[in-house]
């Protein structure tokens, strides 16, 4: 019989038994699952003693993404190195095809030394050893690509520099550069590497190596960084001068206006200048008022024959409206008087202009497609001919080009294959024939694209809602100006298209567009006419007790601008006709020279227009009360820092400030 005081004890033992069952199953699960585990567990085949090549590839894909696992791993680091070398390559551009050859060497060597560990491994039967050593063939690999890639650009920078060395210089003109980018470009890449390789192997080569490492020369390469780095610093410069200028008694005066109180005041200048050039009124180009960006001032377009002020300008203190308004009726004037030649006699004119660019040697960039509003027009660099090639292309464009219908890509290269393969001297200049047919191609088109440019923009305006009688025959006298006029304006439309790619002069700091003779007469015009009203406002303040010094000095200030203003345009078409021929006649280095004096010039007038601004603010110095009232900066022309060293003088507008958009406008008229 059991005991009631017993039962717990039982419990116990129970419960013990239960526990180490329990125990014992979960020792034995786990035992098994240990044993599955072991039974199936995926084999590392890095360390399987075979020869694996799924392991090889990824040890070769490893070497491959090396440079950028360092990025990754070391990002602090590698951005150094990259920053240091950029900067060396800056001051000594010699420095990046050297270390392109010493890069690509040992690159070479990698994998080299990748494929002999390889097989010496797999000899001795280290498979894994083997397997790893793709690494360094990956490396390698990668290594000897990137320096393919570079060798182009590296041939090019060789080049320049025994180029630089030869003609004593510290940089090339734009023409020079495009000359040796687009020989290196039709070469071959073994080509590039023995180009390379002259540095080192030839007089000429080690010359230009020591060149570039003279103090001087490296000093004035650092200097060039230096303002391609700050060159946004103009763009602040802007914002403070119209902040500068809202301070200022007329800045204030401007802001105060309502956009009827400004357009009151364009109406008045229109119609003097307009009145001025004896334009009849219903002659007279539509006037359109806008509301944009303040770093356009306006614009005259022939295709609508339209006049557009933008008032946010005049606001702001970017433009005066007599300087714009003057200037964009000059374009309306000129576009008038074109349009009283005769059909016959604009066709005529057109082709005698492409003819003579043909003859006696083209413009550095040229037109040769629309393009897009995006991108702009494409343009591309002359090719150069000899006298018999030339009078071919001569024919061949009178013949075909010069006409309104263009032709497709395929129809242009058959228009010259024979021409080309009729020249072998010509051929000799390109990587093979199909390169050189190729450029000759684009040259014909770009002689119909610009006939078409031509009589589409130089012609005149668009007539559709004009009373045409008004347009009367021209005298003798009339007829000369507008035969001028007509060629002039083919010069001033191509180069305003090639704006963006046409840049001229040493370090390309001048534009074609820019000293082309109607945007220089415009610029005349306007700064003339700007400085009559100045001198006017001026007087007027005088005659006043007590006047404000500081508007007094802000009107001499744009009095001395204006004057400077049209005597650097003046100045400038002076340059840009010597330049032009200077170009097509690489062999006068007095011209050169004569070219490169004038461009200094130019920087010197720069130099002073830029130094109109606030010059003291210390009265401790007892400095007297007009070089107090200077203190401040008046305001600055459109900054266009695409125009380099030209973007502190004031720049208005074109004849056809979008020549693709004129175009498409036109296409549907």
């Amino acid at each position: 019989m059991l005991q009631v005081g017993n039962l717990p004890e039982i419990n116990q033992i129970q419960t013990k038994k239960t526990n180490t069952a329990n125990t014992t199953n979960k020792m034995k699960l786990k035992n098994e699952q240990d044993l599955f585990k072991k039974t199936n567990k995926k084999e590392d085949k890095s360390s399987n003693g075979k020869f694996d090549i799924s392991e090889c590839a990824k040890s070769f894909a490893k070497g491959i993404f090396s440079p950028l696992t360092a990025i990754i791993k070391h990002p602090i680091a590698t951005i150094g190195v990259v920053a240091a070398t950029a900067a060396a390559c800056t001051l000594v551009p010699v420095l990046g095809p050297i270390m392109a050859v010493g890069f690509g060497a040992l690159s070479a060597f990698q994998i080299g030394k990748g494929v002999v560990d390889v097989v010496q491994n797999y000899k001795q039967g280290e498979y894994d050893k083997a397997e790893k050593s793709f690494e360094t063939v990956g490396q390698g690999t990668i290594g000897v690509a990137m320096t393919a890639l570079g060798l182009k650009q590296g041939a090019k920078v060789a080049k320049e520099a025994k180029m630089m060395s030869e003609l004593g210089v510290t940089s090339l003109n734009k023409a020079q550069k495009a000359e040796i980018a687009l020989e290196i470009k039709n070469g071959t890449h073994f080509n590039a590497l023995k180009e390379i390789g002259s540095l080192f192997t030839s007089k000429a080569g080690l010359k230009a190596v020591g060149t570039q490492f003279i103090p001087s020369n490296i000093a004035a390469r650092g200097k060039e960084a230096l303002k391609f780095l700050f060159s946004k610093e103009e763009v602040t410069k802007l914002k403070t001068e119209k902040k500068k200028f809202a301070e200022t008694a007329e800045g204030k005066r401007r802001a105060a206006m309502t956009s009827e109180e400004i357009e009151a005041e364009i109406r008045a200048l229109y119609k003097e200048s307009c009145d001025e050039y004896g334009i009849p009124e219903e002659l007279r180009p539509k006037l359109k008022i806008t509301n944009e960006n303040a770093n356009r001032g306006g614009s005259y377009s022939s295709v609508n024959h339209q006049l557009t002020i933008n008032e946010n300008s005049y606001r702001e203190g970017i433009f005066d409206l007599p300087d714009i308004i003057k200037h964009e009726t000059t374009h309306a004037n000129e576009a008038i008087l074109r349009q009283r030649l005769s059909q016959d006699q604009k066709e005529q004119l057109a082709i005698e202009y492409l003819l003579d660019k043909i003859k006696n040697g083209d413009k550095e960039n040229i037109l040769t497609g629309r393009g897009n509003i995006l991108t702009g027009n494409e343009t591309i660099n002359p090719p150069k001919m000899n006298a018999q090639m030339k009078n071919a292309f001569s024919k061949l464009a009178q013949d075909k080009l010069y006409q309104m219908s263009s032709y497709t890509d395929d129809e242009f290269v058959a228009m010259v294959k024979p021409l080309v393969e009729g020249n072998p001297e010509f051929v000799q200049g390109f990587n093979n024939t199909d390169d050189a047919i190729n450029a000759m191609a684009n040259y014909a088109k770009s002689h119909n694209y610009r006939y078409q440019i031509a009589i589409r923009h130089s012609s005149g305006f668009d007539t559709s809602n004009v009373d045409t009688s008004l347009l009367k025959e021209l005298s003798q006298e009339e007829k000369l100006a507008a035969i001028k006029s007509f060629k002039e304006n083919i010069d001033c439309i191509e180069s305003n298209c090639a704006n963006n790619t046409g840049c001229i002069g040493i370090g390309g700091d001048f534009n074609q567009y820019q000293f082309t003779p109607e945007e220089v007469l415009a610029q005349q015009k306007g700064n003339n006419f700007e400085i009559s009203k100045l001198e006017t406002k001026l007087a007027q303040l005088k005659s006043q007790q007590n006047y404000d010094l500081a508007e007094e000095a802000r009107l001499l200030d744009q009095i001395e601008k204006a004057k400077l203003t049209i005597e650097y345009k003046t100045k400038g078409q002076q340059m840009y006709r010597l330049y032009t021929e200077s170009i097509n006649h690489p062999e006068n280095t007095q011209l050169a020279n004569q070219v490169k004096g004038m461009q200094a010039e130019l920087s010197d007038i720069q130099s002073k227009i830029n130094s109109i601004s606030s010059l003291c603010n210390d009265n401790a110095f007892g400095t007297d009360p007009y070089v107090l009232a200077k203190e401040y900066t008046t305001y600055q022309a459109n900054v266009r820092p695409e125009m380099g060293a030209s973007h502190n003088i004031p720049l208005t507008t074109t004849t056809a400030a979008n020549i693709i958009a004129d175009d498409i406008k036109a296409d549907k008229i």
